[in-house]
């Protein structure tokens, strides 16, 4: 080696091993972009996307992780470089450094992380990180910050030569997304994290911040209690220090093994928590002091408090294992001032291993007060996977008007006695007691349950889960119909045995017992665990009906004339919008027995002289496993303006294949010149006197209704007689020619008739309309009806003759040939073609 590579390589490993100081130091090059008003900045979201450093022809320095954590008296700062060597020959490190720059000018000289100091080469073809770190001033920010790359240079001025810097722009955030995994170096294992959740909870004058930290070793070593600290760090550079639960401080991690840690932080509320940041940070034993080693935005906004909705439920982690809970319901009892409250809670195990919850305790917040609660059911709990266990919590607590003020607060075993219940408790947290998670409570008024809001019912025949899904407002001849949904499910572990039912309407003060119909889509009264059936209540009511309170009764049949009551949901205001089918996509009849699929294939518009018929196609799959009689279909055009008209429908009347498709055709004379633009196809199961419609049965309501978006398809006319299609069939005239004599013409022709048999089909309505024009324009016209007058085959001949003495001298030229597609009377014009005189045989002199 000569001299000066000697003098350069002894400067570059003195520069690794000795600790550095800062000092200020001029850039040797500054890179200048332009930009114009005009020209539209990128913004970049990832380090990934920052561009790399060359330092030869082919290899390249990328910045691959930043993280700064402040300190009383200063930031420590950590960064990595990845080279990459792209070249046919090693790369030696030794040759190149790195230093930061502020953007006012200070320079600060850096130091490798005790895990890096022996890294002095990078093999063709591979790449190596190496993480760097220096006390930097507290109040700096990534975009601060120049990442400077320099070669060891004798031949300039310092014999340092700048490569090149890498900036973060001050608009990108560095930390990696919630639920975005991170790789990461600890103890030399390869470990990949994510923050799968985050919760805030605001109790008292704190708030608690609860992470649920995914950690997965991808190493081949075990990941035995890594020397790590957990920190939340605001924007402002405050740092809180996060707690484990007792589930989470000592652990291992088995290769390809994964474990998440529940951590918590108790952040006074005066603290802003606008883009809280949860840090890695470890002790290096070289440099004898704690550095960050990743950064994980935990997403959060000013202000945010975390609570579960009502109906929803609130994953938690026990042991890995995810545990959803949620409440399933909630009564009360009032009287003398006091509220005595019951809360239905649920726990369901969505692991894959058994687990002991937890003997949670929980309260009723309201304001800055809180309520114990008891729970009954909760101490010793084991949870199977799959498993659900309902457990009651129980309490009494002043009479409050509205849930919405009160929240159910879920906290970690506490061990402490219980106080009064009479006597408010100031939250606070220990060692042993956080808050977990924070519900929100369902309206509890007796019998007031809101569309899509769930009731349990338990008796000696099962438990059921039932559900009011809608209310639906529907047309129906000159008045219309209340049809609503309920959906019952079987959520015990065996067979459970239905009533049979009996509906009931109340509206404000006026019953309509009996008038009501009640369709249930299972028949036999037997539900299985898991399953459910839907029931429908239906009546008839004059469409001028307004009301402000609906009550839907279900009664069960005690006897011959008797009936008791089996649930009650009370409905106020508006009914259920009906539910809008885009275009295109798929409508799903769910009902049990008769599953199938709706989808629009096209709507025409058929004009005639005094009214137009609007006219559209649906494809029905049957989605059953075996052959089945498929729902009978009513349907309603509806207007832009919310006018209805009432559709003839068309459909098979014989059982369907499984997974077979049938065309359905729906259609309605409406006034001539009617603009048919943003229309709705209200389309739902026809019921008859407590059934569904049979075949041949006549429909006394629907149920289950849906508005399919329809779209009005033009119908080009084809210049061709091939391939003219009038679905399922398609039909192409190969040949055609006319033929006159003394008392007309003869129109001969050879066709293909094809029909797609994928489609079963009712009777075919349609039929086409021959048309022949001659020179002068004159019109005859010839009805064919399909597999009647054409048949489907292929090389087929047809002819027929037009009597009319216009014809009688013409022997040569020709005459325009169209076909129509005719519905119920009126027409359209598909297909047109010129056609010509064969009269060679003919009139001969």
């Amino acid at each position: 080696m000569n001299r000066t590579k000697l003098v350069v390589a002894s400067l570059a490993v003195a520069a690794l091993i000795i600790p550095s100081v800062a000092g200020t130091v001029e850039a040797a090059t500054k890179t200048q972009t332009k930009t114009t008003t005009t020209e539209k900045q990128t913004t970049v979201k990832k380090l990934s996307d920052l561009k790399a450093v060359k330092i030869t022809s082919k290899s390249t320095v990328k910045l691959s992780n930043v993280n700064i954590l402040a300190q009383e008296d200063g930031s420590i700062l950590t960064y990595t470089l990845t080279y990459q060597n792209n070249d046919s020959k090693s790369l030696s490190l030794i040759d190149y450094w790195t230093k930061v720059k502020t953007k006012s000018g200070t320079v600060y000289s850096v130091t490798a992380t005790g895990a890096d100091k022996e890294k002095k080469k990078v093999v063709a073809g591979s790449s190596v990180s190496i993480t760097y770190t220096t006390q930097i001033s507290k109040n700096l920010k990534y975009s601060d910050l120049n990442f400077q790359i320099v070669k060891w240079d004798f031949s300039v001025a310092g014999y340092e030569k700048t490569l090149g810097s890498i900036n973060i722009p001050s608009s990108y955030a560095v930390a990696t997304p919630v639920n975005t995994t991170q790789k990461l170096t600890l103890n030399d294992l390869t470990v990949k994290t994510k923050v799968s959740s985050v919760s805030v909870l605001g109790l008292g004058e704190n708030n608690y911040v609860n992470v649920a930290l995914y950690l997965q070793n991808a190493s081949s070593k075990t990941l035995d209690n890594p020397n790590l600290k957990y920190v939340v760090q605001t924007v402002g550079g405050t740092t809180y220090a996060l707690t484990a639960d007792s589930l989470s401080t000592s652990y291992q991690i088995l290769p390809q093994e994964s474990k998440t840690l529940n951590l918590i932080a108790k952040i006074p509320k005066s603290v802003n928590l606008n883009n809280l940041q949860l840090l890695f940070v470890q002790n290096d034993e070289t440099l004898k002091s704690d550095i960050p080693v990743a950064s994980l935005s935990l997403g959060t906004k000013k202000g945010e408090s975390t609570k579960t909705a009502v109906n929803k439920e609130k994953i938690l982690k026990i042991d890995s294992n995810n545990i959803a809970t949620r409440i399933e319901s909630i009564s009360r009892n009032q009287s003398f001032g006091k509220s005595d409250l019951s809360v239905q809670f649920a726990l369901v195990n969505k692991g894959d291993k058994t687990i002991t919850v937890p003997n949670y305790s929980f309260e009723i917040q309201t304001g800055s007060k809180s309520y114990p609660l008891v729970a009954s059911g909760l101490d010793g709990l084991s949870l199977e996977p799959g498993d659900e266990q309902m457990i009651s919590v129980d309490g009494t607590l002043p009479v409050i008007a509205n849930a919405d003020e009160m929240d159910l607060i879920l906290k970690t075993p506490t061990g402490s006695s219980q106080t009064s219940p009479d006597t408010p408790t100031t939250p606070a947290v220990s060692t042993n007691s956080y808050p977990v998670a924070v519900y929100s409570l369902p309206e509890y008024t007796e019998m007031q349950h809101a569309v899509g809001q769930e009731r349990v019912i338990k008796n000696n025949d099962g438990v059921y889960g039932v559900t009011l899904d809608s209310v639906q407002k529907l047309p129906w001849n000159d008045g219309n119909l209340l049809s609503t949904k309920i959906t019952i499910t079987n959520k015990g572990t065996k067979a459970a045995k239905l009533p049979e039912f009996v509906g009931a309407y109340k509206m404000d003060l006026t019953s309509l017992n009996n008038s009501v119909q009640l369709v249930n889509s299972n028949t036999t009264q037997i539900l299985g665990a898991g399953e459910k059936t839907s029931v429908y209540v239906v009546a008839n009511v004059p469409a001028s009906l307004n009301f402000s309170q609906l009550q839907i009764q279900l009664l069960q049949k005690a006897g011959t004339d008797k009936t008791s009551n089996w649930i009650m949901f009370s409905n106020y205001g508006k009914t259920t919008d009906i539910k809008l089918v885009a275009d295109g996509s798929y409508n799903n009849l769910d009902t049990s027995g008769k599953k199938s699929d709706l989808q629009t294939r096209k709507t025409y518009l058929y004009k005639g002289t005094t009214s137009d018929i609007i006219y559209t196609e649906l494809i029905m799959k049957n989605l059953e496993n075996k052959q089945n009689n498929l729902s009978r279909l009513t349907g309603y055009f509806q207007t832009e303006n919310g006018q209805y008209y009432k559709a003839d429908v068309n459909q098979v009347k014989n059982t369907v294949g499984p997974q077979s498709a049938s065309i359905v055709s729906f259609s309605s004379k409406v006034p001539k010149g009617t603009t048919v633009s943003n229309w709705n196809l209200v389309v739902g199961e026809s019921i008859t006197e407590n059934k569904f419609t049979e075949s041949e049965g006549k429909p006394t309501g629907f149920v289950n209704a849906s508005a399919m978006e329809l779209n009005l398809d033009s119908r080009d006319i084809k210049s061709t007689l091939k391939d003219v299609e009038l679905f399922p069939y398609t039909l192409s005239i190969k040949e055609i020619e006319g033929r006159t004599n003394s008392s007309g013409l003869e129109v001969k022709m050879k066709y293909d008739l094809k029909r797609d048999l994928a489609f079963d089909m009712g009777e075919f309505q349609h039929k086409f309309i021959l048309e022949v024009t001659d020179s002068s324009g004159a019109r005859f016209e010839k009805e064919i009806i399909l597999e009647k007058d054409f048949i489907v085959s292929n090389n087929q001949s047809f002819s027929y003759v037009i009597n009319d003495l216009i014809f009688a001298t013409s022997r040569s030229g020709g005459f325009q040939f169209s076909i129509y597609d005719s519905y119920q009377g009126e027409k359209t014009k598909i297909a047109s073609q010129a056609a010509y005189y064969v009269n060679t045989d003919l009139y001969k002199d």
